[in-house]
C-alpha cells in the first residue's frame, strides 16, 4: 500500500489497490472473518455531490436484492461515509478485456458458456430493478466457475453528476445502445445490446463498432450497423438480435438463454486451453522417484564398469583404464542423484491469489499484491522461478537472486526435454494467473 492510500475502510483490512475507475478507487479488502471483498470507494468530487449520494444508496440498495452466480455480490457498503463506499465480492481472475488482449478471442464453446453467464446476471440484476448502463469487457471478470458481471448500480449514480454534465455520454464507446447515444430512455434492451456487443469483441476481439475516435464510434453505434462477420455462424443470430436498432426488438436476458438452448455449437477440443473456465491454479512438483532411478541406473551401470576394470577380466590395459574412469564419473552421478532424491518434493501452486510453495513440510504464500515481479530465469540445467517483492525485507525460502527469491527448481533432475516443456508450461501459468506482475524475459 502507498503512503497516502487508507488503511482502513469500514470494518476491511485494506490489503492492496486493484484500479481506479470513474466512480474513484478499488481496494482489495480484508474483513475480520478473513473473507476478502473489493472495496470500490467514491472519488471525492463525487462524494460533494448530494445527488450522487442519494442515487448511490438506491442503487447499493437495489443491488443487495441482486442474487446471481454470474454476479459479484454487494456485501457491505456505508453510503454516508466521508467517501462513499461498497464492498462487493472479490473474485479473482481477469477481466475478459485483459484475457482477449493477452489471448486473444474464444472459442466457440467457450463464447457460448460466456453469453449463457452474461444473460444469467443480467436476468438477476433486471430482476432487482435495476439497469447496468455500462457492461462492457472490463465490467466483466472470468472466475474459475465462469463469467462475473461487476460494477452494476454504480452507472445509475454516475448520470447527472459533475462529473458528466459537460455533454459527455456516460458510458463506454462501442458497447452503448443507439439510445443511450440520443438521450432516449434507458432501460433493459440497453444491456441486451451491450451484450451482443461483447459478445462481438470475444469473438473477434474488436468492439462490434471497429476503432477510431469516441465521436466516430458513437455516431457509427447510432446510425450504422454492427460487424458482426468474426463471430461464429450459429451466434450471428443472436448477437443480430440482441443488436437489433429497435430496442423493442431485442430479446430479454432470459430469451437469450432460451435460444442459446437451441444453438448447436462444436465440441469443445480435448486439449487444455487458456480460457475462461480454465481450473484455479496451475500446480508443479519436484519428482524424487525420478532422480532415484537415475541414481540406480548410474549405480548399476558403474558396478558394470568396475567388473571390466578388475584386473580379473582379463581386460587390456586400455580398456581398464576407461572402465576406471567410467566407473568414477557414474558414481559421483549417481551419488548427486541420491542426493536430489533424498530432498523432499517441492510444491508451487500458481493461481490469482498468488504463489504458494510447499518445502520441506513448510508451506509460504507470495499474495499477488506483494509481487513486484516474477519471472522464469532461463539456465541450460538449473532454471528456477524467481520472485521480486514489493516490500524489501529481506526473506529467505529457497535463496537470494539478484534481489528476488528463487522459489521453485524447475525439472532439475529431468531431461533436457523435459526440463523445456516444464519451462514453457510454467511461462504460459504465470502469464496466464499473474499477468500483471509477470516478467517473459
Amino acid at each position: 500500500m502507498k503512503v497516502d492510500q487508507p488503511q482502513r475502510i469500514g470494518d476491511y483490512l485494506l490489503l492492496g489497490r486493484l484500479g481506479r475507475g470513474a466512480m474513484g478507487t478499488v481496494y482489495l479488502g480484508q474483513g475480520s472473518d478473513g473473507r476478502q471483498v473489493a472495496v470500490k470507494v467514491a472519488r471525492a468530487e463525487l462524494a460533494d455531490d448530494p445527488r450522487f449520494r442519494e442515487r448511490f444508496r438506491r442503487e447499493v440498495q437495489m443491488a443487495r436484492a441482486v442474487g446471481s452466480a454470474g454476479t459479484a455480490a454487494v456485501v457491505d457498503a456505508d453510503t454516508r461515509a466521508a467517501r462513499p463506499w461498497m464492498a462487493t465480492e472479490y473474485v479473482p481472475g481477469p477481466t475478459l478485456q485483459e484475457a482477449i488482449e493477452r489471448h486473444g478471442p474464444l472459442p466457440e464453446h467457450h463464447l457460448r458458456r460466456l453469453a449463457e453467464g452474461l444473460a444469467e446476471a443480467l436476468t438477476a440484476i433486471h430482476r432487482a430493478g435495476l439497469v447496468h448502463r455500462d457492461l462492457k469487457p472490463s465490467n466483466v471478470l472470468l472466475g474459475a466457475d465462469g463469467p462475473r458481471v461487476i460494477d452494476f448500480g454504480i452507472s445509475r449514480a454516475m448520470e447527472h453528476t459533475a462529473l458528466t454534465e459537460t455533454g459527455m455520454v456516460f458510458g463506454t464507446p462501442g458497447f452503448l445502445s443507439p439510445e443511450q447515444i440520443t438521450g432516449q430512455e434507458v432501460a433493459s434492451p440497453s444491456d441486451v445490446f451491450a451484450l451482443g456487443a461483447v459478445l462481438v469483441y470475444a469473438a473477434t476481439g474488436k468492439g462490434p463498432f471497429g476503432e477510431g475516435p469516441t465521436a466516430t464510434l458513437l455516431y457509427k453505434a447510432a446510425h450504422g450497423e454492427p460487424d458482426i462477420d468474426g463471430v461464429p455462424k450459429a451466434l450471428r443470430p443472436l448477437v443480430q438480435k440482441c443488436m437489433h436498432r429497435d430496442p423493442a426488438k431485442r430479446p430479454e436476458p432470459a430469451e437469450v438463454t432460451r435460444l442459446l438452448s437451441q444453438v448447436v455449437t462444436p465440441k469443445p477440443p480435448t486439449t487444455k486451453m487458456p480460457a475462461p473456465m480454465t481450473p484455479a491454479a496451475a500446480t508443479f512438483s519436484t519428482s524424487r522417484f525420478v532422480p532415484m532411478a537415475w541414481g540406480v541406473l548410474n549405480l548399476a551401470v558403474a558396478l558394470l564398469a568396475a567388473a571390466i576394470a578388475d584386473p580379473a577380466a582379463q581386460a587390456n590395459g586400455a580398456t581398464q583404464l576407461l572402465a576406471l574412469a567410467a566407473f568414477c564419473v557414474l558414481v559421483v552421478r549417481a551419488v548427486r542423484y541420491f542426493s536430489a532424491a533424498a530432498r523432499r518434493r517441492v510444491v508451487i501452486e500458481i493461481s490469482r491469489e498468488g504463489i504458494a510453495t510447499t518445502r520441506n513440510g513448510k508451506f509460504h504464500q507470495y499474495w499477488w499484491y506483494e509481487l513486484a515481479r516474477v519471472r522464469v530465469v532461463p539456465h541450460k540445467k538449473r532454471p528456477w522461478v524467481v520472485v521480486w517483492l514489493k516490500d524489501p525485507a529481506p526473506r529467505r525460502f529457497f535463496g537470494a537472486h539478484h534481489g528476488g527469491v528463487r522459489v521453485f527448481p524447475i525439472a532439475h533432475e529431468r531431461t533436457r526435454r523435459r526440463r523445456e516443456r516444464d519451462v514453457a508450461e510454467l511461462r504460459a501459468a504465470l502469464a496466464w494467473y499473474l499477468p500483471r506482475s509477470y516478467d517473459g524475459r
